[in-house]
Formats: C-alpha cells, sequence, structure tokens
C-alpha cells in the first residue's frame, strides 16, 4: 500500500531543494568563486570625496552567476570597511558588486598618501565548512587635496531678525568642530551666531552695506560666507509713535499716535488723535491692524480705528532703521506726510517726570477762519505736571499778523490715565497772543513729543523737543557752520516752499549761502540764489533767535524787506533749529541743520520722501501730493529702486524707478545738489534739490514748478 506523505514533509523537501540548488548550481555540483577582479585598479580621490570601484566576480562554472550572490567584504588597507584615517568603503545601496570609497577629511601622511583597497568573499558560498577565501586583485587610491574648510552655503538671504543655518564643511564632509563668529561692521548690529553650532540671528534691520561676513575657523584657518540681510516684518517690532499732516477735500488733515507691532505683522494695540477742517479734533480712538514690510524697507500699515466696522487708514512708509521710517497717509482722497519712531519703553510709565527740562515746539496749521497759522516757543517744565512762565515765550505768525517774543507762556500736562503704555498725554499752552490751546501728545523719548491739537480753537500739529539747557545763551549758541534747511507754508499769493544753506559764523553774522524758493509757481533761478549778508541775535535768557537771511547779494535790506526773510528760530539739544518765519513773504515753517565736516555724494541703498506743503481750502486741484520710496544707487546711477506715489485723486503703490532716466549729481560746495527720479508706471519725474547734512541725511526740495514739496533723504545700508 502507497505510503501518505505528510504536508509538513513536502515543505521541507521543497526547502532542502532550493538550499541544494542555491549550493550547488544548476550543474547539480558545489558552487564555486575562482576569482575577484576590482577596477579601476588605480584612481585618484580628492580628500573628503567619493569614488566608486566595480568588482567582478568569477565563477568556476559560468552558469553559476544568474543564481548565487556571493557575500562580499571590502577593505581598505586590509581593514574591513576601512577607518577614519585612510577612508572608508561600503557596498552601495543599488549593487553590492559597486564598491563606494569616501576620502578622510585629512590626508593619512603615510604610503605617500596611498591607500590599498581589496575585497574578498568566500571560495564557497554558503558553506559552513569550507573557510577558505578569495581575495581581489588590489586597487591603488592616491589621495589628492580636497577643498579645504569651506561654509555651506556661501551665501545666504536671511530676513531681518530671522535664523540660518550653516554648516561647515572640510573636504566634503560635515565637519562640527570649527569655532563661528560674525564680522562686525563699525559699530552696527551685525546680529549674532552660536559659535558651537553656526545657527545665525539676523539683526532687526540691515547693517551697512547690507552684509556680514559669517566665519567658520578650525586650527587657525578661517573659511567665510556672506549674507544678506534684508527688512522683515520683524523690523517694525515693538511701540512706535507717528503722526503726519496733509489734506482731504476740505482742506487741512493730521493725525497722531501710537501702535504696537507685533514683529509678525499685526498692530495689537494702539491710540491717535486726528484734526481736520471737515471733522475738528477727534481724541482717543483706539487703533488694531495689519502690516506687511519689504526687503528694500517699504512697507504698508492697515489701521483699523473707531467702535464697530470703524474706519480703515491706510499708511505708506520706509523705514531707514528698525526705529524710524518716512511715513505717507496713501487713501484715495487724502495725504499727509510724517514720521514714525519706535517709542522708548523708558518714557512709557505714565510719569509726568518723563515730561523734564526746557523744550522747544514748532506746530502749523490753520486758525478758525482757515487761513494759514504757525507758531514757536520754548518752555520748561518741572517734571510735576506743570509748566511756569519763567524764561518762556512763544511767536504767533497768523495769515501774515506776526506776534513775536510774547513771554507770557505758561501750562500744563499730564498723561492719558485710559491708555497706559501709550506715551499719549494732553498739554495745554496759554498765552496773551495766542490764547489757550489744548494739545494730544505722543512721547518718542523725553526729549520728542508730537503734537496735534485737541480742541476747537485753530487746527495744528508739529513737535516738541528737547531745548539747549542753561538760563544763559549767546551767539555761539547758534554754533559755527553751514545750515541746510528746508521750509513750507503759504504766501499771499498761495503755496510756499524754500530750502537752501546759510552759514553763521557763532559771533552773530550770516556769511552768505545759496537759496531755492517756489512761491506759488515762480521758482528762484537755476542754480539757486546767492545769499548775502545779515547778522542775528540770541535771546540770553530763553536762546530765541532772531534769524535774517539776505535772499540776494550785499548786506541785509530793511526788515520786511522785499529780499530779506526772518525767522525765529529755537535750537534744539540735538542739534536741528525749529524755524518760523515771521516777515510777509510767507507763513511758513521748517528745519535748519549743522551740517557735518565734508561733503560727499550718497552711494548704497536709500529711503526718501517728498512732502506737499501748505494749507489748503476748498480747492481740490491746489492739493499736492505726496511720494516716498527707496533706492539703490551706485555712485551717481540708480541701479534698482521703487516709488510709492499718493497723487491725491488715486495712490500707485510699487511704482519701479527707471534706472535709465534717474540720476544724482554730486553736491558742489556749500553741499547742494540736484537729482531726478523717475517712475515707470505711472510715468513721472521729480527734479529734486538736495542739501548735505551727513553722509547719512540730506535735505530735498522740489525745483518742479508745479510742485510744492520737501522731503528726506536718509541712508538705509
Amino acid at each position: 500500500m502507497q505510503k501518505r506523505i505528510s504536508a509538513f514533509a513536502l515543505a521541507l523537501m521543497a526547502i532542502a531543494g532550493v538550499l541544494n540548488l542555491a549550493a550547488c548550481g544548476g550543474g547539480g555540483g558545489t558552487v564555486t568563486v575562482s576569482a575577484l577582479t576590482l577596477s579601476p585598479t588605480t584612481a585618484n580621490v580628492p580628500l573628503g570625496q567619493t569614488s566608486e570601484l566595480t568588482l567582478t566576480v568569477t565563477f568556476t562554472n559560468p552558469s553559476d552567476a544568474a543564481s548565487t550572490t556571493p557575500v562580499l567584504t571590502y577593505l581598505v588597507n586590509g581593514v574591513a570597511g576601512g577607518s577614519p584615517a585612510t577612508g572608508t568603503i561600503v557596498a552601495s545601496a543599488d549593487d553590492a558588486q559597486v564598491a563606494v570609497y569616501t576620502a578622510p577629511a585629512t590626508a593619512p601622511g603615510s604610503n605617500n598618501n596611498m591607500v590599498n583597497i581589496t575585497a574578498t568573499t568566500p571560495v564557497t558560498p554558503g558553506s559552513t565548512t569550507n573557510t577558505s577565501i578569495v581575495t581581489s586583485n588590489t586597487a591603488v587610491i592616491s589621495l589628492t587635496a580636497g577643498t579645504g574648510l569651506t561654509v555651506n552655503p556661501t551665501t545666504a538671504i536671511v530676513p531681518a531678525g530671522g535664523t540660518f543655518q550653516f554648516n561647515a564643511v572640510f573636504n566634503n564632509a560635515n565637519d562640527t568642530s570649527v569655532t563661528w563668529s560674525v564680522t562686525p561692521s563699525g559699530t552696527a548690529n551685525v546680529g549674532t551666531i552660536n559659535a558651537s553650532t553656526g545657527l545665525y540671528t539676523a539683526p532687526p534691520f540691515p547693517p551697512l552695506g547690507g552684509t556680514v561676513q559669517i566665519n567658520a575657523t578650525q586650527s587657525g584657518t578661517t573659511s567665510i560666507a556672506v549674507a544678506t540681510i534684508v527688512y522683515s516684518a520683524a523690523s517694525l517690532k515693538g511701540p512706535f509713535s507717528f503722526s503726519y499732516a496733509g489734506n482731504d477735500k476740505t482742506g487741512f488733515l493730521a493725525a497722531a499716535g501710537s501702535f504696537q507691532a507685533d514683529g509678525g505683522g499685526h498692530i495689537v494695540s494702539g491710540v491717535q488723535d486726528t484734526d481736520s477742517f471737515s471733522t475738528g479734533p477727534s481724541s482717543q480712538v483706539s487703533i488694531s491692524g495689519t502690516y506687511t514690510v519689504q526687503q528694500d524697507g517699504r512697507g504698508t500699515i492697515v489701521l483699523n480705528s473707531g467702535p464697530g466696522a470703524g474706519t480703515t487708514n491706510t499708511l505708506q512708509f520706509v523705514l531707514s532703521t528698525n526705529q524710524h521710517g518716512l511715513l505717507t497717509r496713501f487713501d484715495p482722497n487724502f495725504t499727509g506726510s510724517g514720521t514714525l519712531d519706535q517709542q522708548n519703553l523708558d518714557a512709557l510709565s505714565n510719569s509726568d517726570t518723563v515730561v523734564t527740562g526746557p523744550y522747544v515746539f514748532e506746530v502749523g496749521g490753520a486758525d478758525t477762519g482757515f487761513n494759514p497759522l504757525g507758531l514757536a516757543g520754548r518752555f520748561t517744565s518741572n517734571g510735576s505736571g506743570t509748566i511756569p512762565n519763567s524764561a518762556a515765550v512763544i511767536d504767533v505768525n497768523d495769515n501774515g499778523t506776526i506776534k513775536s517774543s510774547d513771554p507770557t507762556l505758561a501750562g500744563s500736562y499730564s498723561f492719558d490715565p485710559l491708555f497706559p503704555g501709550s506715551g499719549r498725554g494732553t498739554l495745554t499752552l496759554t498765552s496773551t497772543n495766542s490764547g489757550t490751546i489744548k494739545y494730544a501728545f505722543y512721547v518718542v523719548d523725553g526729549t520728542h513729543l508730537r503734537l496735534v491739537e485737541g480742541d476747537s480753537t485753530a487746527f495744528l500739529e508739529g513737535d516738541a523737543y528737547s531745548g539747549v539747557a542753561g538760563n544763559s545763551f549767546n551767539a555761539a549758541t547758534l554754533a559755527n557752520g553751514n545750515y541746510p534747511f528746508t521750509e513750507g507754508g503759504n504766501s499771499p499769493t498761495g503755496l510756499y516752499t524754500a530750502g537752501g544753506i546759510f552759514t553763521a559764523d557763532g559771533a552773530g553774522n550770516i556769511s552768505g549761502g545759496i537759496f531755492d524758493s517756489n512761491n506759488a509757481g515762480t521758482q528762484t533761478a537755476t542754480g539757486g540764489v546767492t545769499m548775502g549778508t545779515c547778522t542775528y541775535s540770541v535771546n540770553q535768557t530763553t536762546s530765541r533767535i532772531d534769524l535774517r537771511l539776505q535772499l540776494a547779494s550785499g548786506a541785509c535790506g530793511a526788515t520786511n524787506g522785499p529780499t530779506t526773510a526772518e525767522f525765529v528760530a529755537y535750537p534744539t539739544a540735538k542739534g536741528p533749529v525749529l524755524l518760523l518765519e515771521v516777515d510777509p513773504i510767507a507763513v511758513a515753517s521748517g528745519a535748519a541743520f549743522l551740517q557735518a565736516a565734508g561733503v560727499s555724494t550718497f552711494n548704497g541703498n536709500l529711503a526718501f520722501s517728498l512732502s506737499g506743503r501748505g494749507i489748503i481750502h476748498n480747492n481740490i486741484a491746489a492739493i499736492q501730493g505726496d511720494t516716498s520710496g527707496a533706492l539703490a544707487l551706485a555712485t551717481t546711477e540708480a541701479t534698482s529702486g521703487t516709488i510709492d506715489i499718493n497723487k491725491f485723486n488715486a495712490v500707485f503703490p510699487g511704482d519701479l524707478v527707471n534706472t535709465t532716466t534717474t540720476a544724482i549729481v554730486a553736491p558742489t560746495t556749500p553741499g547742494r545738489g540736484t537729482a531726478v527720479i523717475s517712475g515707470t508706471n505711472p510715468n513721472v519725474t521729480y527734479n529734486v534739490v538736495y542739501y548735505v547734512v551727513s553722509s547719512n541725511v540730506a535735505l530735498e526740495y522740489s525745483s518742479d514748478v508745479t510742485r510744492n514739496m520737501t522731503g528726506f533723504i536718509l541712508q538705509q545700508f
């Protein structure tokens, strides 16, 4: 009787058959390897790099090659797998008969920096009794010079305030033993780098030149990379105060406020005050919103204000640092130009002691009859909320009616308990000639207050700055040197702007200068007017300067003459001098700046603005637009740039600069230069005169007949 074979026995028989096939091959005998051959037999491999070698396996019975996979071992100088000193070798993940050799990071120094590669395999694959092996021929690898120490990547663009991971590579192998550093650029903030890991943290805005050098150092050898820092949302972070003045459809419009930016594109809280011909004062309005910052420092803030859905205001800005920027109101049918500044945290305590000491101020706008009005003066705060009538003075120019040197000024101030930490407060100033005027103020720091009128006695906005300390002043209070200045306002015939540079000797004399003006479309001659000589006097108690400029050759003419401009000038503790014109020529205000030694052409990346000047009432056709932007210069030629334009009836963000027609001409003595800034869409051209204050700052004056504009040029990086 036939025996039955169990399923388990059949399975064992099947497995045994497979094993016999693997060991014996198709020919039915024992599988054996007869030879191993490496190729190429010689190769040059740079330190730290890899090279592949191919291994050919020869079987005694060639037909065994299709069914047998031998166990292969690769060796470097007789060591299986190699070592860090001589290099390592492994089988390729795709093909075991391809060996991948990785050269060491440093040359071993022995045997003329050559290593031997071999391969082995058992003669009988899978045998447990035959321990014989087959060894291949020797492939000789010559180790050549590697790439050395490098930083990966060698260049990177890093957003301001962001992080970037740099890595060190030595002869194409990652190296964690280096020491990292970042090379400073002058005294600028260049960011930080973790000395062990290479994680770089960028500064909050680009440093001078816009780049920093990343260094990886090992055993006295340093490799470098260059990081280009660009502006980002992190460049606008923390508490900021802002103000601007311009026009709406009915006329004068001004705003001042403060907000908290989170560094990530959100205005998380804030408050602002506005004043205009159409609405009058609007005080203590809560604001919030969003913002963006472009790589060139230009950005947009969308402010939401008021209860419920509220009102949306758009502000365009361009940063010169993470602490200062030029600001433009950017809604159709509104204009406005100003600045924004990071607030000093120590000044946001709501303590009256923040406002202590002498202050000079200048405000401008209109009276209740919508006529141009300017005020300037000096007061001293006692740090406890009171402004006593001591060494105080105010000057008023109300539509050409001038009331000078009023010594009756006094007042009071207090911080706003409803918005603690905002820097907002109220300031009341009273004098015989001005009456009582109440302002909202916003602190930048203890030396700078932004002002906007908060009652209905006039329409005014401006600033107060710490005045020169002391109680005994003389002609040297206006230091010896050149003073670039610009001003704007209204003349009896229309809008008025002017700019120039005057020279003071510090002893009571103005020895000359250069002057440009646009009086309702009547421009001074191309190249400006050479000023004559005049004198000035300084009040010993208040520091008030009676400054006259001769706008023609020769000596000063009669006071209030057609070619003699008269100003009251109030010097600030930080150097600039506030100006209010007090003559029949114009109701205009501005500032003069002591010029730094040397006059140079701007280079690199610049922020700039051109702002419409003058008070307009119910005459939309006369409203001036506002412009700001960023410009990259290489000597006198523009390489790139973007302009944001508000023409009042329409806004044009992101207009690319026409680099073919945009140019800046080097200044001549005493620092006056000219420039042309052109856009592409819209195709617009701004002809400007600039007056150099320092290597980082210049004042701008529009030389276009149809534009009454002044502005700033600020070095970014």
